[in-house]
């Protein structure tokens, strides 16, 4: 018993540590993470608990292959300028109303988001925004707030939206279809509500007129295209891609492999040089989910996973739909306040758990808990600047461009839509999957 309070207490610590690192701006987030994952080896072997050789089995290889694989096939189709043309082709369907144009703009990047991946798509999608507001001379934040929002909810559709997603289905064996199927009902409600909100508390600025629309009409978004032959082989390599995800476990294919099949035919497609491939690939992205895979596999070596999920089972009650609430806002509140990578990694070993504790949901094809997961994770990381990548993304690319995003602006606009998408989504899951079904 002492032993384990010992490894409990050692874990957390090291844990706290870790995650101070990560918001703190004094250090980047990768090495807190890599240092984190490196003392918490260290720590474990000195107790007891943890080694090097067991937390090589808490790293996921299949996210950290997806991502790769995908990171490759997205930023060779942003090379093409495949997403300034798309940009300004909203612009010029917007007919000169804000409104339009907000619609649109959450629209495209929410599906986009859905079947590329959300970080990329608002870092291809953020600086061409910024260029077609200040030739509006409009504030440009509006806008990058409804696509980053949009960007996290619609990531929420698919297995490779979004991080959490990746996790949650490597971890729990949920194919790519039954994503779309079960998700993507609870998507598009929730997307379309929260445009409509975001649209009412924004109708001072969207009520005005385009003055400058003609400038936008001056814009030719063919001369966007800079490699139409690069284009083409991108697209037909994203489409075959997106088909075996379909069809992975039809095939007996893992996402990983699909992934990174598809970009080593683009690859030979293209006779692209490794080096300008590569390039693409966020190494630090991909490092700092290990760092904290190793982390979390400290902490569930430790009996602290467990702790978690025996926990909620105590306040479950026993009630699937209580437990799915429970989940929900647990996972979105994490995801706020540590964010949605951090809290998936943390949850998913705790939902399996409790899923393999007690016989809540076992009627259904996949355990509705396993959704409520994905949908708080994902919703939360729409609560600050810090609560998942893609916010990351554009407050540094908005910096960057002189329009900064304020963390307390973006957090008293974000915090109440992500609180109403995360009541919204259980309504609906509840209603889908336990009233209707």
């Amino acid at each position: 018993m002492t032993e384990l309070k010992i490894s409990v207490i050692g874990s957390l610590i090291i844990f706290a540590l870790t995650y101070y690192g990560i918001i703190n701006k004094r250090i980047h987030r990768t090495i807190a993470a890599m240092s984190g994952g490196i003392f918490m080896i260290l720590i474990g072997h000195w107790i007891g608990f943890y080694d090097a050789n067991l937390a090589i089995d808490y790293i996921d290889f299949n996210t950290i292959g997806l991502l790769f694989g995908m990171m490759i096939i997205v930023g060779m189709l942003g090379d093409t300028g495949f997403f300034r043309y798309l940009a300004i082709k909203i612009a010029k369907f917007s007919d000169g109303s804000y409104y339009k144009l907000l619609a649109l703009l959450v629209l495209v990047t929410a599906f986009t988001s859905a079947f590329l991946d959300n970080v990329t798509t608002i870092l291809l999608m953020v600086p061409v925004t910024i260029t077609i507001a200040k030739e509006l001379n409009v504030t440009p934040i509006p806008f990058l707030m409804a696509e980053v929002i949009a960007s996290n909810i619609g990531g929420t559709m698919t297995l490779i939206g979004d991080p959490p997603n990746i996790m949650i289905g490597s971890a729990a064996n949920i194919h790519f279809i039954h994503f779309i199927i079960y998700l993507a009902p609870i998507v598009i409600i929730v997307l379309f509500i929260v445009l409509l909100v975001f649209e009412l508390s924004n109708y001072e600025l969207l009520n005005q007129d385009m003055t400058n629309f003609n400038e936008i009409l001056k814009m030719d978004e063919n001369a966007s295209i800079v490699n139409y032959d690069l284009l083409k082989k991108t697209i037909f390599v994203l489409m075959l891609t997106i088909l075996l995800f379909t069809v992975h476990h039809i095939l007996s294919l893992e996402p990983w492999f699909v992934a990174v099949l598809g970009a080593s035919l683009l690859l030979l497609l293209t006779f692209t040089e490794p080096e300008q491939a590569l390039k693409h690939v966020h190494w630090e992205t991909l490092l700092f989910f290990m760092g904290l895979f190793i982390v979390i596999g400290g902490l569930h070596s430790a009996g602290v996973i467990e702790i978690i999920a025996l926990e909620i089972e105590n306040v479950s009650g026993n009630s699937l739909v209580f437990s799915m609430f429970i989940i929900i806002m647990i996972s979105g509140l994490f995801a706020i306040i540590i964010g949605n990578i951090p809290a998936a990694i943390i949850l998913i070993p705790v939902v399996s758990i409790f899923i393999s504790h007690s016989e809540l949901g076992t009627g259904f094809l996949i355990n509705p808990l396993w959704w409520a997961l994905s949908l708080g994770t994902c919703f939360g990381g729409n609560g600050t600047l810090i609560s998942a990548p893609a916010n990351l993304v554009v407050s540094n690319i908005s910096e960057k461009m002189g329009v900064p995003i304020s963390f307390w602006d973006y957090a008293r606009k974000a915090l109440p839509i992500t609180i109403l998408s995360l009541f919204l989504s259980f309504l609906l899951l509840w209603l889908f999957y336990i009233v209707l079904l």
